[in-house]
């Protein structure tokens, strides 16, 4: 099987909000979306501190294997988050969602999340919804007690149960799927998911093979649909793997 890489564009507009709370992060074998909350500069903060988290772990050797590294640097993050809020009182309450996939070089995907950041994979023609929302209206679909589409005019529907906000109790749901080479893959914050459905994106992901103009394209529609929060897209395409330096390193052994 040929070695893959992941070939990203990501887009972000601050929508119908005085400030960006998004935060993404992408390069050949991770990328992720978060999306801050606690207002004021807080959510920005908190969302920033996971992605910083992340990049420093794109640019480690791993010692352990990708999912147990990704779960670390996701701690390692909201940790920093407990200790900004507790450094700072105006912070207090920030939190931030995840929605985050590495690719690992065995040609795995490794997705976490926790909010209701989501990823979606595109797979001959048939979208997925990877990750599973940690929200109120998702836990009352899983009951019964609301069809999905009722879930979309809910006056809950932005109610999150779970989100990285510095307790150490908190962490990301993970799963290992197999990646193929042709999978396109979407990372967004609520910003689009709440206002386009997923048929929708599903046509734009396979209309447009340009990656930076089918994120255009989302954002676009998002805001023509009325969006009212930041809204963050990143597109992937999972490609065969030319260069060596994109795959995750382990540690250099040195013979005695």
């Amino acid at each position: 099987m040929p070695a893959l890489a992941l070939e990203c564009a990501a887009r972000n507009d601050i929508g119908r909000r005085a400030n960006n709370e998004d935060a993404v992060f992408t390069s050949s074998r991770l990328a992720a979306v978060a999306d801050g909350v606690g207002g004021a500069a807080a959510g920005e903060v908190a969302s920033g501190r996971i992605v910083e988290s992340l990049a420093s772990l794109d640019k480690s050797r791993l010692e352990i294997p990708l999912d147990a590294a990704l779960e670390n640097a996701i701690a390692f993050g909201n940790e920093s988050i407990g200790f900004i809020a507790g450094a700072r009182p105006q912070m207090q309450g920030m939190s931030t969602t995840l929605t985050a996939v590495a690719l690992s070089n065995d040609g795995t995907y490794v997705v976490a999340n926790i909010g209701d950041s989501r990823t979606y994979l595109l797979r001959s023609g048939e979208l997925t919804q990877l990750s599973r929302d940690d929200s109120l209206v998702q836990d009352l679909i899983d009951a019964g007690h609301l069809t999905p589409e009722q879930a979309r005019r809910h006056p809950a529907r932005n109610v999150v149960m779970h989100a990285l906000d510095g307790d150490p109790e908190r962490r990301p749901s993970t799963q290992l799927l197999p990646a193929l080479f042709g999978d396109r893959l979407l990372l967004c914050s609520d910003g689009l998911s709440d206002v386009v459905e997923s048929d929708v994106l599903r046509e734009l992901l396979l209309r447009h093979a340009d990656r930076g103009e089918c994120a255009d394209k989302l954002i676009a529609l998002a805001l023509e649909s009325g969006a009212r929060d930041n809204i963050s897209a990143i597109v992937c395409d999972v490609v065969i793997r030319e260069d060596p330096a994109t795959a995750w390193q382990a540690p250099l052994v040195h013979e005695r």
